[in-house]
């Protein structure tokens, strides 16, 4: 398999001596480079719709409800699709969705951070509603 790579390019390299002055920079400096990928590590919980919908129902409690609630977090599920599942990086989920790569990159931050349990702002843990201090008994 090397030795058949090894062969292809010095017949191109060939080819390209014969069209080209052997004084040229371009036979000295031109290189033929890989793609670069960067290796994502992906939850196991952004794979599977029922902890998808856990995630989400954590964040926007009022998801049902509340329509403003309903958009953000379709947004939020359209960024876990892209990013997550079709592994789009966040400057291009940004330009499919018409946002800014900041606002990409936050609302990651704020996806990953409700699925440790805290609170998407980092204000602290997820807490039930009303949990907030307790009344006298009095």
């Amino acid at each position: 398999m090397a030795s058949d790579l090894k062969t292809i390019r010095k017949k191109d390299m060939l080819r390209l001596r014969g069209k080209m002055d052997g004084s040229d920079t371009f036979m000295t400096a031109h290189q033929i480079k890989k793609i670069r990928t960067r290796e994502r590590v992906i939850p196991p919980w952004t794979l599977n719709d029922k902890e998808v919908q856990k995630v989400l129902l954590r964040s926007f409690p009022t998801l049902h409800t509340s329509h403003a609630a309903a958009l953000r977090a379709g947004r939020w599920m359209r960024i876990i699709h892209l990013y997550y599942r079709v592994q789009m990086s966040n400057s291009l989920v940004a330009k499919e969705m018409g946002m800014t790569l900041n606002a990409v990159k936050m609302a990651l931050k704020g996806i990953r951070r409700v699925a440790r349990g805290q609170r998407s702002d980092n204000v602290g843990p997820i807490t039930r509603p009303g949990g907030g201090r307790p009344k006298n008994k009095d």
